[in-house]
């Protein structure tokens, strides 16, 4: 029975699929086969604009690396070679496959190691953690690309599709960025991610020239047995990789739901009409136990008592039914905007001598303290620097409230911020609840229309940076300028370069920082006033 169906379904195919030429896709096929340096040459200018635009967070330069890669032309080879059993084209495509994965990644480290640019931006990471829909993409597109290979229609149409569909040369980029900034997790699960693309793409290549009637060279029955094991063989493969890829998708859509009854949670609580509302909030799973820890920012008309805090914290335990731990960042606002008011001063009542004396020595006690510990917390964040702090005692609660003003360009992530407040807590040698506000280095710096010039209260604006630098010689200082939106196109980019080039002359003749430490972008938007924003960030330590 399975005999005449497998007949009856082979007789259907050849009636309606389309009359192939077997001869002339065989000799495309063999004439891909050839290491030439071409090839790679190709391949290495594909390799490294995939990697300057995975560096830069620009998904259309990576998209005209994948158009201009031809590891393709290897991959859907092996996957005749599979269908055919020909040892040659089976040998030579599998040498091709292994030297150009291999030289890819290791021109990706080298160039990764050699940049200043170590920032895991957001297309670097999108191809750390490949999920179930990757594997299906790739199946897809192989078909779609072997199928226009086979029946030459659409075929500058459909393989330019394919390429950025499969995208083979990104996730090699990616692994040798990993590998070059020393970081293992990101080269092995963009590793991961190419190797699922190319089981992917062998098996749906394999079945599309079966259909298309490619078989062994010889037709005997022994040869048709290992066709056949070859195709359960990578199907198991293909099965067996697919189970962490379900897991990692319906990790993805966990975290997702877990976002959205965190949010939910919060508003319930803070959003009070004419009283407070959630303005941002983030969440870190920790291994202690389940627990999760909410970091909230609330607007407020007032302040909210610490008792309505943890009655807060006590109900979005409830309704996540796991453990939490709710640090909220309370930011006091105006219902309307302000209006004008007679102030009455009034008689103040002098406070005894002896009250005066008290207060005064327990801030000569306490902040000479204080002091001394930010300035061995500073040594730790460097090049940021805790420029103002403030201390409060609260009656019921023994813990000390310590807020402190650091000149930084990003927030400090959860883990810094925790790690932060133990470091306090242990040189206080007492409970501290830490509250942290960051200001920038440099404010935005406002240039008059037309002008290119640095002016005296932009350069004084600047000194920061000498002291970042003079305390972390491995900071990177991006300049993004934003252009005026008033001139002609390329008269406004011609100015906003200058601007960029002129800024990045003084930091460097003035401030002594390396020129290939500071990065020079333009803004995607034009403004009305030109402008160029600051940001300072640390390099990585090379191990």
């Amino acid at each position: 029975m399975i005999r005449k169906l497998e007949y009856r379904i082979n007789r259907w195919l050849r009636d309606r699929l389309p009359v192939i030429n077997h001869r002339d896709i065989v000799k495309n096929i063999y004439d891909e086969l050839d290491i030439t340096a071409g090839y790679f040459t190709i391949l290495t200018l594909a390799n490294l604009i995939a990697l300057s635009g995975l560096m830069i967070n620009s998904a259309p330069v990576i998209i005209g690396a994948m158009l201009i890669s031809p590891l393709m032309g290897p991959i859907l080879s092996f996957g005749f070679a599979f269908v055919t059993g020909d040892s040659l084209v089976w040998t030579k495509s599998l040498r091709k496959v292994a030297i150009s994965v291999v030289a890819t990644v290791l021109i990706a480290t080298l160039a990764s190691y050699l940049s200043p640019l170590s920032e895991v931006t957001r297309e670097i990471s999108a191809r750390t953690t490949p999920n179930i829909f990757d594997l299906m993409i790739a199946f897809l597109s192989g078909t779609a690309g072997a199928a226009a290979i086979c029946t030459k229609k659409n075929y500058l149409t459909i393989v330019p599709g394919v390429a950025i569909a499969t995208a083979v040369i990104p996730p090699l980029s990616v692994t040798g960025f990993g590998i070059g900034n020393g970081n293992p997790t990101i080269a092995a699960g963009a590793f991961f991610l190419f190797f699922t693309n190319f089981v992917a793409i062998v098996l749906s290549t394999c079945l599309v020239f079966s259909l298309y009637g490619f078989r062994p060279t010889m037709a005997a029955e022994e040869n048709m047995k290992k066709l056949k094991r070859r195709l359960v063989y990578l199907s198991l493969l293909l099965l067996l990789i697919s189970v962490p890829l379900v897991y990692t998708l319906s990790r993805g859509v966990t975290e997702i739901k877990l976002k959205r009854d965190v949010e939910a949670s919060l508003k319930r609580q803070f959003n009070q009409e004419k009283r407070s509302r959630l303005a941002t909030f983030q969440f870190t799973e920790l291994d202690d136990g389940g627990l999760l820890e909410i970091e909230a920012v609330v607007n407020a008309v007032e302040y909210l008592k610490d008792r309505e805090l943890e009655l807060a914290e006590q109900k979005v335990r409830d309704r996540l039914k796991r453990k939490v731990r709710l640090h909220v960042e309370q930011v006091k606002v105006l219902p309307q905007g302000l209006a004008e008011q007679d102030i009455t001063l009034a008689s103040a009542i002098v406070p005894a001598r002896p009250t005066k004396e008290i207060l005064q020595e327990a801030r000569e006690g306490i902040v000479p303290l204080i002091r001394q510990v930010s300035a061995e917390a500073e040594e730790l964040i460097s090049p940021s620097r805790i420029t103002d702090f403030s201390v409060a005692f609260q009656d019921k609660a023994s813990a000390l409230l310590l807020t402190v003003q650091i000149r930084r360009d990003y927030p400090l992530s959860v883990e810094e911020l925790t790690w932060l407040e133990k470091f306090f807590s242990a040189s206080l040698n007492m409970p501290v609840r830490l509250r942290v506000e960051t200001v920038p280095f440099v404010p935005v710096l406002f240039f008059n229309p037309g002008s290119t010039a640095l002016t005296e209260a932009m350069k004084k604006e600047l000194e920061p940076l000498r002291d970042a630098y003079a305390r972390n010689d491995r900071i990177l200082i991006s300049l993004e300028a934003v252009a005026e939106a008033n001139l002609p196109y390329r008269e406004r980019i011609r100015l906003a370069n200058e601007r960029a080039e002129s800024l990045a002359s003084f930091l460097s003749a003035e401030c002594r920082i390396a020129p290939l430490q500071i990065r020079k972008t333009l803004a995607a938007r034009a403004a009305g006033r030109p402008s160029i924003k600051i940001l300072v960030s640390t390099l990585p330590e090379r191990g």
